[in-house]
């Protein structure tokens, strides 16, 4: 049975004020207006024709907000099947044929895709309480999955300890936005 709808907009490039909807749950919450803005801000300048991955993708809004803006592809993965039908109907409605959708849990996803092109921005934001951070910056770090110079955002109920990262991310921006914390990473070239 498909729930009560919620929805977000688009907030610029080619689906600018298009309405996407997601279903009236707790665990999908979308990146707020506020912040979805701030971070676009941050990866403008990378975002076109880039490979974009949207792990925990919930409403979807984070990926359908890069392929509005140019990215070449977006790959959302999402293990609640109802969130997922949603995602896929928003794609459709938005004529977005760039992008594929991937029903499965992030970690185990993230174990089995070893052998992918590395994504040039990857958008992390687990449910909050989930304690799964560390997993999945182990996992993209060990599997090559992002590509040399490439931005990680993340989005976090609390602050996180640095030292839990992978040793070739930088910080790049981070900002709060009520009890929200968000950071922008980025994967240094290992050869300089």
């Amino acid at each position: 049975m498909i729930s009560k709808e919620n929805s977000v907009r688009i907030i610029s490039g080619k689906y600018k004020s298009r309405k996407i909807t997601f279903p009236s749950q707790s665990e999908v919450r979308p990146t707020g207006n506020r912040i979805r803005e701030s971070l676009f801000n941050w990866i403008q300048l990378e975002i076109t024709n880039s490979r974009c991955l949207d792990l925990f993708a919930g409403s979807g809004a984070l990926g359908i907000e890069a392929l509005s803006r140019g990215a070449a592809i977006a790959t959302f993965i999402e293990s609640n099947r109802e969130a997922a039908f949603y995602i896929k109907k928003n794609l459709k409605n938005l004529g977005a044929i760039n992008s594929d959708l991937i029903i499965a849990e992030a970690t185990s996803w993230l174990k089995c895709s070893k052998d992918i092109d590395p994504f040039d921005i990857v958008f992390l934001d687990p449910p909050f309480k989930a304690n799964l951070m560390f997993d999945c910056f182990q996992l993209l770090e060990s599997n090559n999955m992002i590509a040399d110079n490439g931005s990680i955002y993340i989005e976090t109920e609390t602050e996180f300890k640095e030292e839990i990262l992978p040793e070739s991310w930088r910080l790049s921006h981070k900002n709060q936005a009520g009890k929200v914390f968000y950071y922008l990473y980025k994967k240094i070239n290992k050869k300089g």
